[in-house]
């Protein structure tokens, strides 16, 4: 049943900051959204301390946010505020400053709120799946508006990240990095937007993201912005017009479940471009289960997804002159007691705990046939923290995009 907010403008674009004062003036013709809020919040997706011409599938395009804080000010607020907390635990003013949404932002008198030392509030979420409540940054807490400003990209996990996704970075990095594992994150995106649901997405469809996302895909040329008050609705659209089916989706699934809003593109009002003459096919993204380099060996076996990304990644740092075993996931079956490497990798907390049972029969049946090779554990589930030390940041402290 198509109501009034569940209205989503497309507007085709190549600029986004123009497409999405184009998109808001479809919505305001509509009687969708009317801007009188005096305390805004603005909510763009910065992942990692990156310059946005070095990935512009990846981040909100710091121009877009510069407009939308113009917007809002011409449209009588008080006040607008610009936050965001990146992935892996990086620092929020690296982030800032690196993609050069600090810059735009001050320029047009916005301010930034560094979200890594703004004191925290805690919701209530009625019925959580996960949480009974949670806490968000104060600022974003009290602002009269919320605005989530997300990119389309596909995910790994989540299948895409439009708007629902983008709300995970409302909350701290120490309360959301366990539950990067498929069916737990998509349980929380639906606990937040019950908690904090925004009154206006905007998403940053120019260039997109597909293949194995959020990071490590490639740019495909959406040239879309889309807006809408609806969160769920914005999702669907953008999902479909990126070559997916809402209904396949986790986080839609649970969220039209929990009666948070329609996932069926029938009961959504389209204003702007036809949707399937925008529409394109996204590749999907595939875990790649296979190490790029032919001396590591890998045993995996009741591997989740927040350990599979690992596989193309570990070890780190690699040695072409060395042997590599890697020990991942729950129950390895594929280990043989022949295996024989240099170094022995054992990955999250279930391939910790494999592999030491192997070791341990390993010694007790005869031990190996050359020398002892070096353990490597890496623990956690999943280990997003020696994934940032090891593999995410040393790049970014050798360009100076981070502290």
């Amino acid at each position: 049943m198509i109501t009034e907010q569940r209205t989503v403008s497309i507007v085709k674009c190549k600029d986004p900051g123009e497409g999405a004062l184009k998109a808001l003036s479809l919505l305001e013709e509509k009687g969708v959204f009317t801007p009188s809020a005096d305390v805004i919040f603005l909510k763009p997706n910065v992942v990692v301390p990156t310059p946005f011409d070095q990935a512009p599938a990846e981040i909100t395009d710091p121009s877009l946010v510069g407009t939308l804080v113009r917007y809002f000010y011409q449209r009588g607020a008080h006040k607008v505020l610009v936050g965001e907390s990146p992935a892996w635990g990086a620092a929020c003013q690296d982030a800032y400053q690196a993609s050069g949404l600090s810059k735009v932002v001050t320029k047009n008198g916005g301010i930034m709120v560094d979200l890594d030392n703004e004191p925290d509030v805690w919701i209530p979420v009625h019925n959580g799946y996960v949480y009974d409540k949670i806490r968000f940054p104060r600022a974003i807490v009290e602002a009269d508006l919320l605005v989530n400003i997300p990119k389309a990209k596909t995910h790994f996990l989540a299948g895409v990240t439009v708007g629902m996704k983008n709300l995970f970075g409302c909350i701290r990095y120490e309360d959301r990095k366990k539950y990067h594992r498929d069916v737990d994150l998509v349980s929380v995106l639906a606990d937040i937007l019950k908690a904090l649901s925004p009154g206006l997405t905007v998403v940053d469809a120019v260039h997109a993201m597909e293949g194995f996302g959020p990071h490590g895909g490639t740019v495909l040329d959406l040239d879309l912005v889309i807006a809408g008050t609806d969160s769920v609705a914005v999702d669907t659209v953008g999902t479909y017009l990126m070559g997916f089916e809402p209904n396949d989706l986790g986080f839609l699934q649970v969220a039209q479940r929990l009666g948070l809003g329609s996932i069926n593109m029938r009961d959504i009002q389209v204003v702007g471009e036809e949707v399937d003459k925008v529409r394109k096919s996204f590749l999907p993204p595939v875990f790649p289960f296979v190490n790029p380099h032919e001396n590591v060996s890998v045993y995996a076996g009741g591997i989740c997804p927040g350990c599979k990304p690992r596989i193309g990644v570990v070890p780190s740092p690699w040695d072409s002159t060395k042997r590599y075993a890697v020990i991942i996931g729950r129950e390895p079956l594929a280990i043989k007691p022949e295996v024989e490497a240099d170094e022995i990798w054992l990955v999250g907390n279930c391939g910790v705990r494999a592999g030491m049972a192997y070791l341990l029969r390993k010694a007790f049946f005869g031990g190996f046939k050359q020398d002892i090779p070096k353990i490597v554990k890496v623990p956690g589930c999943p280990p997003l923290d020696w994934f940032s030390q090891k593999v995410i940041f040393p790049p970014l402290r050798e360009k100076g995009w981070m502290t």
